[in-house]
């Protein structure tokens, strides 16, 4: 039930984050973004490993690779894309898509860690796939006019399916706290220097919003829901587990016209709860 319990706070927690972006969207870097949420979740997650210590059980190549990759795939990379997305389409599209990532991990961990595919995740998927078309498709009936805020979107889904099965695979290197742990410092480590060539610090104008944005995601979208999502990955598995954010798409609806102020048609909840409705399925 722990496990469970863990993936459920950290969809809320992932909630908030859509409509954090899109408020301070005019502020935010996506790839100096990426860096300044690690360095907030690695605040936050710090005294606590320090104090039940760092529990690493293999430091080989391989072990070092598979963590690494898990961290720039999908806080990396994935999540650039992510925010990139929110940037061009909103929140209330970017989610909704981003998160098929469900599917794509599902089938890598049938493949690679051998957990069960069964007909009625088939089922889900086109229940979910069927709501991606319907959000994307927009209140008027036609395409976003913005296709890379998709592609963007859809790159995060299949870079998030990745990391989610390497976190699989590289619990057996580390415990839930230490690995996150090394997987926020990697991610710090790698987007810091990339963000400042690529795009430089924020202007002064900018640079309250960007951090009030980086700190609220950073604490609770990063910190808290990074490690409760790898917690249940080790607790429950990954299929599961991913299964289990799928609310997360429609919490961010509401959350989004809320905070962000982005119109919410009904093709958008229809879209989302169709998402939702398909991950529901895969767990049947």
């Amino acid at each position: 039930m722990l496990g469970y319990a863990a993936i459920a706070v950290a969809s809320v927690m992932w909630s908030l984050g859509p409509a954090i972006v899109s408020r301070f969207r005019e502020s935010i870097k996506p790839v100096t973004f990426t860096a300044a949420q690690s360095a907030f979740a690695l605040l936050l997650l710090l005294p606590a490993a320090l104090l039940s210590g760092i529990a690493v059980r293999d430091a080989s190549l391989y072990a070092v690779l598979v963590v690494y990759l898990s961290a720039v795939a999908g806080p990396g990379l994935g999540n650039a894309l992510y925010t990139r997305s929110i940037q061009l389409v909103g929140g209330s599209v970017a989610v909704p898509v981003s998160y098929t990532y469900i599917f794509v991990a599902q089938a890598l961990a049938f493949l690679t860690l051998g957990e069960p595919l069964r007909y009625s995740v088939v089922l889900g998927s086109a229940s979910a796939f069927l709501g991606v078309v319907v959000t994307v498709l927009g209140e008027g009936g036609r395409v976003r006019p913005d296709p890379r805020g998709i592609a963007c979107a859809a790159a995060a889904a299949l870079l998030w399916g990745v990391s989610t099965v390497t976190i699989g695979i590289a619990l057996a290197y580390a415990d839930a706290l230490s690995l996150t742990l090394v997987r926020l410092f990697m991610t710090l480590a790698t987007f810091l220097p990339a963000g400042l060539l690529l795009e430089g610090l924020p202007e002064r104008a900018h640079l309250r919003p960007f951090l009030t944005a980086s700190l609220l995601t950073g604490v609770l979208s990063w910190g808290i829901g990074m490690y409760l999502f790898v917690y249940s990955i080790g607790t429950i598995g990954v299929s599961v587990t991913a299964v289990a954010t799928a609310l997360t798409p429609v919490m961010s609806q509401a959350l989004t016209k809320l905070v962000a102020k982005e119109g919410l048609g009904r093709r958008r909840l229809v879209g989302a709860s169709l998402v939702s409705l398909g991950v529901l399925l895969t767990m049947v």
